[in-house]
Order: structure tokens, then sequence, then C-alpha cells
């Protein structure tokens, strides 16, 4: 085998072993579990997130998650309006604030901040 694809091969297999770790790594971390926040009342439901969310900007829910961040619940929302326009929005899980939103353009890398 000429030493250029030994090369090659090295490197593919170096990239997806740094690959696997990366993904061992994440499936780690402990699971949020939003069924006993909610019944604890930790964190508001996924229907009151929704209509706070469709009231900051109309269009259908295509994604809502749960995540614990920095010592709170976030939930975290994305909504396409029917200009085909996605908004991604993070609320406070417990008090339902609007911590941030995002509306991507049509240029994937360029995003807007809309506070």
């Amino acid at each position: 085998m000429p030493a250029s694809h030994r090369f090659t091969l090295f490197c593919a297999v170096a990239l997806t072993g740094a690959a696997l770790g990366t993904f061992a790594a994440d499936s780690d971390k402990p699971a949020v579990d939003v069924q006993g926040a909610q019944k604890s009342a930790e964190v508001l439901s996924q229907d009151e997130i929704i209509q706070r969310a469709k009231a900051q900007q109309p269009g259908d829910v295509t994604e809502i998650e749960l995540d614990h961040k920095h010592g709170r619940y976030v939930y975290e929302v994305d909504i396409k309006d029917e200009k085909g326009v996605k908004t991604e929005m993070k609320f406070d899980a417990k008090t339902g604030e609007l911590i941030s939103k995002k509306i991507e353009k049509d240029d994937d890398d360029d995003t807007a901040d809309d506070d």
C-alpha cells in the first residue's frame, strides 16, 4: 500500500475514533427528567411554553426540548412561520420568561437576535 493511502487510512481511523469519543462523552450526560420536573412543579408544562412561544412568534412548533443549564431548567423551542423562517427561542422553564430569541435569515450562517 502506498504511503499516501496509509496516511489517508490513518487519518480516517483517527477522525472516526475522535468522533466516537465525543459521542460517548455526550451520551454520559444524565438525561433531564422532564416528567419528574413537571410533576414536582419545578417547570411549567410544555403546553404552557408552547402558548408563550406562539404569542411571541406565530407559526408551527417544530421542536421543543427541556435542558438543565447553568443551574436552571430551560425550554428551547423552534417555530417555523408560514414563510418557512425558523425562530429559536429559549424560555426559563420555571417562570416562562423569554430568555432569548433568534430568527434565522435566508443564509444559514446569519442569525438575528430579537430580544
